[in-house]
């Protein structure tokens, strides 16, 4: 019985140990859309500095925000258009290895309670060693027979 209660906890240690880092990569991992979009707001503050220096020219800088706010419409748009897809995507892939992970342990369980011999006994040490005198020692074959001649 205590075979099986340490095999269970250490089935559902490695479990746990490949279960916890699925369910948390989606949680710290942010979109490339994010990144974009940070890139673009750091363009609009560079060229808002580069303007107050009188590095760029108003109509150029105006040129350059429209750019950058198309870039960031076009970014919007394929977030919103895009976004329930890669959502259900990871919900999936997360669900297609909870599964998997789940499934090699209890399919693992039923192959042996259905191949296997769960109902034999345990097998203590001396009755192994008094059927197959072949595995003993030396020393342990002449005090045999020393206890059978004796």
């Amino acid at each position: 019985m205590l075979f099986w209660v340490i095999a269970a906890i250490l089935t559902l240690g490695a479990s746990l140990a490949v279960l916890l880092p699925l369910a948390a990569s989606s949680k710290g991992a942010s979109s490339s859309g994010d990144h974009d979009l940070e890139v673009y707001r750091d363009q609009l503050s560079e060229l808002d500095r580069d303007t107050a220096r009188g590095l760029i020219q108003p109509a150029e800088a105006a040129e350059a925000r429209a750019e950058i706010a198309r870039r960031i419409l076009r970014l919007d748009n394929a977030r919103t258009a895009g976004g329930t897809s890669v959502s259900r995507a990871s919900v999936a892939a997360r669900l297609v290895a909870t599964v998997a992970v789940l499934a090699v342990p209890l399919v693992s369980w039923g192959l042996y309670v259905k191949l296997g011999s769960p109902d034999l006994p345990s097998q203590p040490l001396s009755e192994r060693l008094t059927k197959n005198p072949a595995d003993s020692s030396v020393d342990e074959l002449v005090a045999r027979a020393e206890a059978h001649l004796a």
